[in-house]
């Protein structure tokens, strides 16, 4: 890509509402931003990369989408910590085989989410990819001294929930690679939307912390199985998950009987549904379920902790057996590449 190219997309990732104030000392010019956290707040600070093929394809998301959704995936893990995300750094390997208007609409679909959310982007870097296009996002956040919430804490006892629906952008994924069945198909536009436009549950991570009975608390960005045993494996404990008490849009089971599937597969290994996936104490159950009703966000208990050992058991009509450990592995993933 020819320098004056370079020129443009380092104007882009300037057009940042990261001025300083509000906690931000130091913005886009110096060779590092600087910030200040909040009165009796600490950071927490995740990264997250995309890189095409792998997380993505130009035939599946508009370059906006990826821009979106890059920024998405960042602040649903510190909406999984119970946090608030401020800041964002953008870091881009640039390929010859997208154009600039390309990247000018990906930036465009960070930049809309990065305001949506209300983060400010404060810098990033630009480098040459020979092949691919590779994206990656760093977001820093706040949370309350000591008040992090972490997969860890989850004790015997406790129930365990889900937010929203999972399996939706893996069903929407499908139906992409799947061009002709995308006219018409029922409930087509908002599977599609929910893979290539998912929503970070931040008011849900903030109504979880501030209420002090979740335990532990994860993201749904590998797969429900997946996260579930990550808690399963930091808390040493069992977790039964009730099979039938999965939230699944009615658009997806639809769409996979017309796709001869099991929409419990994507729900369980799909990934990329950005829920929050947790626990909670018992006899919090209907304070919560009340304040979630009240921020109109879908809140389904699906299962229990217990003591014995450190497993995920799924649970239906009595029958018990040990849910798989799979997910989307970057060394090894079993469901093929994401889209």
């Amino acid at each position: 890509m020819a320098q004056d190219e370079f020129s443009l997309i380092r104007q882009w990732t300037s057009r940042s509402n990261g001025q300083e104030g509000d906690g931000l000392t130091v913005g886009i010019g110096d060779d590092a931003a600087v910030f200040t956290p909040a009165h009796e707040m600490e950071v927490v600070a995740c990264c997250d990369a995309m890189t095409e093929t792998v997380h993505f394809l130009k035939e599946t998301m508009k370059p906006a989408d990826i821009g979106y959704k890059a920024v998405i995936s960042n602040i649903s893990d510190i909406a999984a910590m119970g946090g608030i995300a401020r800041y964002a750094l953008i870091s881009i390997a640039v390929s010859p085989n997208w154009t600039k208007d390309e990247y000018e609409q990906i930036y465009d679909g960070i930049y809309e989410a990065c305001e949506q959310y209300g983060v400010r982007v404060i810098g990033g870097d630009t480098v040459s990819s020979p092949v691919s296009l590779h994206l990656s996002v760093t977001v820093l956040g706040e949370v309350e001294k000591g008040r992090a919430i972490r997969r860890s804490q989850a004790s015997p006892g406790q129930l365990v929930f889900v937010t929203g629906h999972v399996g939706s952008s893996a069903a929407g994924l499908d139906l992409l690679l799947n061009q002709e069945r995308q006219e018409g198909e029922a409930g087509g536009q908002e599977l599609i939307a929910a893979h290539q436009r998912p929503a970070a549950q931040i008011n849900a991570g903030r109504l979880l912390q501030a209420s002090e009975a979740c335990g532990a608390l994860n993201d749904v960005s590998d797969g429900l199985a997946s996260e579930l045993w990550e808690i399963a494996e930091a808390s040493d404990v069992r977790i039964v998950v009730e099979v039938d008490h999965i939230p699944i849009l009615e658009a997806a089971r639809t769409y996979a009987r017309q796709r001869g599937k099991d929409p419990l597969d994507w729900a369980l290994y799909g990934g990329e549904d950005y829920q929050l996936v947790g626990t909670i104490e018992a006899d919090s159950l209907a304070d919560l379920s009340g304040r979630f009703a009240e921020q109109y966000i879908p809140f389904t208990v699906i299962g229990r902790v217990e003591a014995q050992g450190t497993a995920v058991v799924i649970a239906r009509e009595g029958q018990r057996k040990v849910l798989p450990k799979a997910g989307f592995n970057h060394f090894g993933h079993v469901d093929g590449e994401r889209g």
